[in-house]
C-alpha cells in the first residue's frame, strides 16, 4: 500500500458507539438513464433493509437517519451528474455522532456495498491501494524524455525534460558511426562523439529527475516506453533501485502522435494495465510465500483461527485475505478481542468480558491490522489459500510472549 497508507490507517481507527459508521461503496460509471436508476435503487433498498436493523427509539437511530439522508442527497447529485462525472468509483464513510463524513472518488469503479458497523469496512479501498501501485511513465528518445506519475489511475505529474541536441540521430542513443556520401570519415566520427556527449547529457538530466521522483513516491513501479535499443541504453543509466522497479517495457503506439489528449489517457491506460499484470504475478507469490513459510513452521500462519490469534496478540506483519472470506466471529466489548467463531465461546477466553457477533469478520480483521501498522494484501481466489478457509499472516515475531489475548487484555480491570 501507498499513496492511500494514511487515509487507510486513520479509518482504520475509527470505532463508533450507538450510532455505527455507514460505509459506501459505488461503481459511478454510468452511460444512460438505466444505470443511475439501478444505483439509486441499490442505495434505496440497502437504506431500507438497515434501519429495519434499528427499531424506532433504538440508541443511534436518529444520528444513523441523519447520515443516511445525507448520503441518499449525495447520491441523488451524483446520479444527476452534478458531481465527479469524470470518476469511476465512490468510498464514502459517515457517522452523524462522529462528525464523520469522508467521500473519496476513484478511477477505479468498486462493488456496490452499504452497510453499517461498529468500524469502518475498508477491504476494498485496501484492495485498491495495494492493485493501484504508483506508475512512474518514463519515454525517452535523444533530446531528453517524457515523464509521467500516475496515481491511483489519475495523471498526476507530467514533465518534459529536454536538451540540446546537434544532429538528429533518429531517436537513438548510440547512434553509429557509418559515413554518408561526400562526408569525411573522421569528421563524421567527431560529430557523432560530440553528439553522444549532448545525449547522455540528456540522459542523466532524465535519470536524475526520475530517481528525485521515484524516492518520493513510496511503492512506485517503473513503465517505459520507447523502441528496444533507447529503453536498453537508458536502463543501463538507472540506479539498481530503478532497474528493480521495472515492471514493464513498452513499445511506442502511434496514436500518441495525435495529440497530448491521446498521449495521456494512453499513459494512463498502459501504466495500469502494466500494474495490473504486475499485480498478478505478485499476488500469487504472496500466497505461495505465506502459504509455504507456514508449512516450514516460520513467520506465517494460515486459517482463521490462528490469523486471529496471531492478530490478538499483536503479531501480525502483513494480513493476506481472499477477496470472497465471509466468515462470522465475535468482538469482547471489554478487550476488543477477536474471536474466529461466533458460536465458540460465551464469555471471552481471555477476559471473561461479554461478546458481540461480527457478521463480517474479514472486515474486522482488515481494521485491526491496519490500525496496528500492519499491511493488508488482498488477494483473488486461489485453490491454495482457500484450502486453509481463506486467509493467512506473515508475522512479526515468532510467539506473543505467552499473551493469548489481544493487547488491550492486559489492561482490562
Amino acid at each position: 500500500m501507498t499513496v492511500l497508507d494514511g487515509t487507510l490507517t486513520d479509518l482504520a481507527k475509527l470505532r463508533s458507539g450507538d450510532e455505527p459508521i455507514v460505509s459506501l461503496y459505488l461503481d459511478v460509471r454510468w452511460s444512460d438513464e438505466q444505470q443511475r436508476e439501478r444505483v439509486r435503487l441499490f442505495v434505496q433498498e440497502r437504506v431500507r433493509q438497515v434501519l429495519a436493523q434499528y427499531p424506532e427509539g433504538s440508541p443511534g437511530r436518529e444520528g444513523l437517519l441523519r447520515t443516511l439522508q445525507r448520503v441518499q442527497d449525495l447520491v441523488a447529485e451524483l446520479t444527476g451528474q452534478a458531481q465527479e462525472p469524470e470518476k469511476n468509483g465512490l468510498a464514502l464513510f459517515a457517522c452523524h455522532a462522529m462528525g464523520l463524513w469522508r467521500a473519496h472518488f476513484f478511477r477505479r469503479s468498486f462493488v456496490p456495498e452499504l452497510c453499517t458497523d461498529h468500524i469502518p469496512h475498508l477491504a476494498q479501498l485496501a484492495r485498491l491501494a495495494d492493485d493501484e501501485d504508483p506508475a512512474i511513465v518514463i519515454v525517452p528518445d535523444a533530446s531528453g524524455a517524457d515523464l509521467y506519475e500516475v496515481l491511483l489511475g489519475d495523471l498526476a505529474v507530467e514533465e518534459s525534460i529536454r536538451g540540446f541536441v546537434p544532429r538528429s540521430t533518429d531517436e537513438k542513443w548510440n547512434a553509429g558511426t557509418a559515413g554518408h556520401p561526400g562526408r569525411h570519415y573522421e569528421r563524421e566520427e567527431k560529430d557523432d562523439r560530440r553528439t553522444d556527449e549532448f545525449v547522455k547529457k540528456n540522459r542523466r538530466r532524465v535519470v536524475e529527475q526520475a530517481t528525485a521522483l521515484f524516492d518520493r513516491t513510496r511503492g512506485a513501479r517503473l513503465v517505459l516506453v520507447g523502441t528496444s535499443e533507447n529503453l536498453a541504453a537508458f536502463e543501463r543509466e538507472l540506479p539498481d533501485r530503478l532497474q528493480d522497479a521495472v515492471i514493464a517495457r513498452l513499445p511506442r503506439p502511434r496514436e500518441w502522435a495525435s495529440g497530448d489528449g491521446q498521449r495521456r489517457s494512453g499513459v494512463v491506460e498502459g501504466a495500469a494495465a502494466a500494474v495490473r499484470d504486475h499485480e498478478k504475478v505478485a499476488e500469487a507469490q504472496v500466497v505461495d510465500e505465506v502459504v509455504g513459510e507456514s508449512l516450514r513452521g516460520g513467520m506465517a500462519v494460515l486459517g482463521p483461527d490462528d490469523v486471529v490469534n496471531a492478530l490478538n496478540q499483536g503479531r501480525v506483519h502483513r494480513l493476506v485475505l481472499e477477496e470472497d472470506f465471509a466468515r462470522a466471529g465475535f468482538r469482547c466489548t471489554n478487550c476488543d478481542a477477536l474471536g474466529s467463531n461466533a458460536e465458540s465461546a460465551e464469555v471471552c477466553p481471555y477476559c471473561g468480558g461479554a461478546l458481540v457477533v461480527v457478521h463480517h469478520l474479514g472486515e474486522a480483521l482488515v481494521a485491526r491490522t491496519l490500525g496496528e501498522g500492519g499491511a493488508v494484501e488482498v488477494v483473488a481466489h486461489t485453490n491454495k489459500l482457500h484450502s486453509y478457509r481463506s486467509v493467512g499472516a506473515f508475522l512479526r515475531q515468532a510467539t506473543g510472549g505467552g499473551m493469548r489475548g489481544h493487547p488491550a487484555a492486559q489492561r482490562a480491570p
